[in-house]
């Protein structure tokens, strides 16, 4: 709960500092006293947004500080650990400091923390309640988890339950999306791997044919020009009028004859018969390519085909044959790891189907249970608006169905209300009236009080619109609220300010040309004062304080 609240330099107000206790406290106090400046400090000291014109006229910066005794919520003790703020003592202390210039510093236990951090630390804390800010009842997406919280510890596990089967529905069907998705990206890759294949194997390549075919080619086109120097070469070779064979065997001949006066002729001998052998050899090798050589203009063609594709093949894959060749064994090996059916999500969507009959059966009992909760709601509620002296309302949970299947099960509840009798349902966030508002918003936080575990509900003017009996009955409201949680009130009716607890009186003065707010706590003389001057005003009769003495051991009691 709220234990201090420290405000200096904060609009209208220097310096302040109240103190709290468990039950129902109300602040009274003429209308721009500054009581609702008040509730402004401790909104931002809970995520409130902040404005650089809250600080007091002359000061560079205002300081804002809150002190809370720990509420058990193991939710908000995650929230805390995740921070790193240390809560060891069981007790927050929130520190926020605004400038001139529009900064905000903002601490929790001496820990920096941003704005986004500080509201849900403060959701926790905190339920302020204006006749314009009904906050969370008034959201209609907070209806379900309002109507789950009601319905406790036999609701919480249905719904735990049937998230736990709707989590693993949806991580079986994100997996069958994964798969479908990636079966599309095999087969399209397959269908790649296997056009490429098909083109490779038909050209079938071999390492060296690339130069193989340049160099037939090369003779083709060349064929004249070789077969002429190849005639030529046989014509120096074995010409009848003094070939080279025949010169080099009437050589080969002259030396032998004198081989046997000299080795060195011998070693000449020798010589020049081995060239005499290898040029009768060379001049049968030439008559035979010679014989050989022929032309065809065909096989020409089909050479230029074949460079001709083996090239495109070379531009698709490599720059070589050898890396076309090497393109192809990488894709023949790709091709035989793939395994298609991997990627096949039969089984799945049977167990898909499985669990989505699993699940339905699970959102059609937690569909029961939540209807079991709204009639035990509607019946509370209801009771409550009874209490509130609004005769002629009535609350009820409508359920609408969602189409499949999400995260809270099949359900969207919507709170509708009847203020007066025969005018028809409508969805709560319809209500006009002012006092309407007021008297439905108790009748819920009353409800709603013990689930909702909120430390401290602030009341500001919540009340406004209402008068005499129905104001009696808010009082009475407050008191049954005060006793699950700590009940902080603005208020002009002297019916809820003769039910606190603890009052606290707002005054504004002047010093030296200056408006200033002051806070007095009052004891119980100065209650029955405080709430004879709003009963009958500034001009506090004998009369005045009798009245207000017996209103407040009627209501108190």
């Amino acid at each position: 709960m709220l234990e201090d609240l420290i405000i200096e330099n904060f609009a209208i107000i220097e310096k302040i500092e109240l103190q709290f206790e468990t039950g129902m406290s109300v602040l009274t106090g003429e209308t721009g006293a500054g009581k609702s400046i008040i509730i402004d400090a401790l909104s931002m000291l809970t995520g409130g947004r902040a404005s650089s014109e809250m600080v007091r006229h002359g000061s560079k910066k205002a300081t804002l500080q809150a002190i809370f005794s720990l509420p058990k919520n193991e939710q908000l003790y995650k929230l805390l650990t995740e921070a790193g703020i240390d809560f060891d003592d069981n007790e927050l202390i929130i520190y926020r400091e605004l400038t001139q210039n529009g900064r905000s510093t903002i601490r929790v236990n001496s820990v920096l923390v941003n704005l986004k951090t500080l509201a849900m630390i403060g959701s926790f804390l905190v339920d302020i309640q204006g006749q314009n800010d009904t906050q969370q009842l008034l959201n209609q997406d907070e209806h379900l988890p309002l109507l789950d919280a009601f319905g406790g510890e036999k609701l919480s596990q249905v719904r735990s339950d049937y998230g736990r089967t709707f989590q693993d529905f949806r991580a079986i069907t994100a997996r069958i999306r994964k798969l479908q998705s990636s079966r599309r990206e095999i087969t399209q890759r397959l269908d790649l791997l296997k056009f490429q294949q098909d083109e490779l194997q038909e050209a079938d390549l071999q390492p060296d044919e690339e130069n193989q075919l340049l160099d037939a080619r090369g003779k083709l086109n060349n064929f004249k020009k070789i077969a002429d120097h190849l005639q030529n070469v046989q014509t120096a070779l074995n010409d009848e009028q003094g070939g080279a064979v025949d010169l080099l065997a009437e050589a080969m001949q002259q030396l032998q004859d004198i081989s046997a006066y000299d080795t060195v002729y011998a070693e000449l001998s020798q010589t020049i018969s081995d060239a005499y052998y290898t040029a009768q050899e060379v001049a049968r090798d030439v008559a035979e390519q010679f014989n050989d050589l022929t032309y065809d203009e065909s096989e020409l063609i089909r050479i230029d085909d074949r460079l001709q594709l083996i090239h495109t093949l070379e531009r698709k894959y490599g720059a070589t044959v050898s890396d076309v060749l090497a393109f192809q064994a990488k894709i023949e090996k790709e091709l035989s790891v793939v395994n298609d059916d991997s990627y096949n999500v039969e089984q799945l969507q049977i167990k898909q189907n499985d669990l989505r009959q699993i699940l339905r059966q699970k959102a059609i009992k937690l569909h029961e249970v939540r209807q079991q909760t709204a009639r035990r709601l509607e019946h509370d509620v209801n009771q409550q608006l009874q209490d509130l002296l609004m005769n002629g309302a009535e609350f009820a949970v409508h359920f609408e169905p969602i189409e499949g299947f999400i995260a809270s099960g099949s359900d969207k509840v919507i709170f509708y209300v009847q203020t007066n009798k025969g005018e028809g349902m409508a969805p709560l966030v319809k209500i006009a009236s002012g006092g309407e508002v007021a008297r439905l918003m108790l009748a819920l936080k009353t409800t709603f009080t013990k689930q909702q575990r909120i430390v401290s509900i602030v009341f500001d003017e919540a009340d406004t619109g209402v008068s005499g009996r129905v104001a009696q009955a808010i009082a009475k409201k407050m008191q049954t609220i005060a006793k699950g949680s700590q009940v902080l009130a603005i208020t002009h009716l002297p019916q809820v300010a003769a039910a606190a607890t603890h009052h606290f009186l707002i005054a504004k003065t002047t010093e030296k040309d200056r408006t200033l707010t002051q806070v007095t706590p009052l004891d119980e003389t100065g209650r029955i004062h405080a709430i004879a001057m709003m009963l009958s005003g500034d001009n506090v009769t004998d009369t005045a304080l009798a009245n207000a003495r017996d209103l407040r051991e009627k209501i108190s009691n």
